[in-house]
């Protein structure tokens, strides 16, 4: 018997989304993605990273599973999908951020917001033509090639702005192992949304991936003033989990499963634009001239990657 097919009411109103309703949805999970980078970078100022992981993705676990009770008809997955449910939130969601708010806590948010929206897409394509038989056409090894040699620039601007500062070095490393996990999130994640749909799919990754993320943060909570926390902390962690998480993730796994992952990747161009001016304005964090020459090839390299 054929397992039955996941309902566009999981998600909103009940109609088949048209193609635009779901670049629009890519759209603005990139500009809320933007802004994580920042409001994540404002939240390990007072917390440490794995405190800091678990608080967004723990609340955000919380908020998806009631939207997905209240709006799926069936919110359970079948046995046979628990499995590949759980590889998802471990790479997804644990190591994604165990490794995301990791290198925050040692580089700067626009370290992040360059390198993880622009590796990714090279990441998942390169998968894509190495593992899962793709066409290795000239237009795609040329765009990874860009990309990486974009990711080269980046990465000795950092070096020769800031010499000796092997913390940020190995800040940006950790990011570039979160920006690997994305990329592999995104192609596992397709089949899972096929088969049960986004909403489920989304929800239970994200609360399998935040229980382990409560183990790896649990000697650290106790150490956490919990008290002596700000407002504005408790505003800026009440943002993440709520439009970077939840209505984000929302949208992007709708993405993923209308139009594919190395497709919905390519969307990831438009975060660090977002990131970037938020950055500026909000830590005073600022590119140096080379980095920015870096960044802007590897977005080039992603563009030629998946243009038309």
């Amino acid at each position: 018997m054929q397992p039955e097919l996941p309902r566009d009411s999981d998600l909103v109103g009940g109609k088949e989304h048209p193609p635009t309703r779901v670049y629009l949805g890519l759209i603005a999970t990139m500009v809320f993605w933007g802004s994580a980078f920042v409001a994540s970078k404002m939240i390990v100022f007072d917390v440490p990273p794995e405190v800091g992981a678990i608080l967004r993705f723990g609340l955000g676990a919380l908020l998806m599973m009631g939207v997905l009770f209240r709006r799926s008809a069936q919110p359970l997955p079948p046995r046979a999908a628990w499995g590949r449910t759980a590889a998802v939130g471990l790479v997804g969601v644990t190591a994604f951020n165990t490794a995301f708010f990791q290198g925050l806590g040692l580089a700067p948010a626009s370290d992040a917001a360059m390198i993880i929206p622009t590796l990714s897409p090279v990441f998942t394509a390169a998968a894509g033509m190495l593992f899962l038989g793709e066409p290795a056409r000239l237009q795609r090894v040329g765009g990874l090639a860009v990309s990486l040699i974009g990711a080269a620039i980046f990465f000795w601007g950092v070096l020769t702005h800031a010499p000796g500062q092997t913390t940020r070095v190995y800040g940006d490393f950790l990011l570039v192992g979160a920006a690997a996990c994305w990329a592999a999130y995104s192609i596992l994640s397709r089949p899972l949304l096929m088969r049960i749909g986004a909403l489920p799919a989304t929800a239970w990754s994200m609360v399998l991936g935040s229980a382990v993320l409560l183990l790896i943060s649990a000697p650290k909570l106790a150490a956490v003033p919990w008290m002596r926390l700000s407002l504005s902390f408790w505003l800026v962690l009440a943002y993440l989990a709520v439009f970077p998480t939840v209505i984000a993730y929302l949208f992007w796994m709708e993405g993923i499963r209308v139009i594919g992952s190395g497709p919905a990747t390519s969307f990831m161009f438009l975060a660090p634009v977002s990131a970037l001016i938020l950055a500026a304005l909000l830590l005073g964090e600022k590119p140096t001239p080379l980095q920015g020459i870096g960044g802007a090839v590897m977005l080039f390299g992603v563009w030629w990657i998946n243009r038309p």
